[in-house]
């Protein structure tokens, strides 16, 4: 497999890096670019980690999580920290892409959240633009594609 084009690995989870907008296919791309047995990953794989005792802290840290923000005041992130993801399987809401941000506790001002982790310390969140990471799940040397995940209540939105 092209591991090159992995950013950061942990588990099954691989950060890769695309120039897509909104718009694009980040599902196939990293299809494309992984193999058969990768696929976006999903808040609810991030979700099911979690909750099967997966540390956050080494979640975080292999997979080069930076913070959002350098002051939670601050109205604009930083840009490509935050990792483009699913949320039961949908990769948009209301036209805009969900992503993961680690916020460590503290959510950014006008920060709109769908869901989070640990108290705000990921958060699914969602907006627009091009480029920068996606996060993409499964085995690399795996010939069959991983299952879907589990879905999840309705999202939940907070902020912005």
């Amino acid at each position: 497999m092209p591991k090159k084009q992995i950013a950061a690995s942990y588990e099954n989870f691989h950060v890769l890096a695309h120039d897509l907008d909104e718009t694009g296919d980040l599902k196939a791309a990293c299809k494309e670019t992984l193999g058969v047995g990768v696929r976006l990953a999903d808040w609810n794989d991030i979700l099911a980690y979690y909750r099967e005792g997966g540390s956050l802290e080494d979640f975080i840290e292999a997979l080069k999580i930076p913070l959002e923000y350098v002051n939670p005041n601050d109205t604009d992130p930083i840009p490509n920290t935050d990792y483009r993801i699913s949320m039961n399987g949908e990769l948009r809401w209301r036209g805009r892409h969900y992503f993961v941000a680690r916020h460590d506790h503290t959510k950014r001002i006008g920060f709109l959240s769908h869901n989070d982790i640990d108290n705000f310390r990921l958060t699914l969140g969602s907006w627009f633009g091009k480029g920068g990471f996606a996060l993409c799940y499964g085995d690399l040397d795996s010939t069959v594609a991983p299952p879907e995940p589990d879905t999840t209540e309705p999202v939940q939105t907070s902020g912005g």
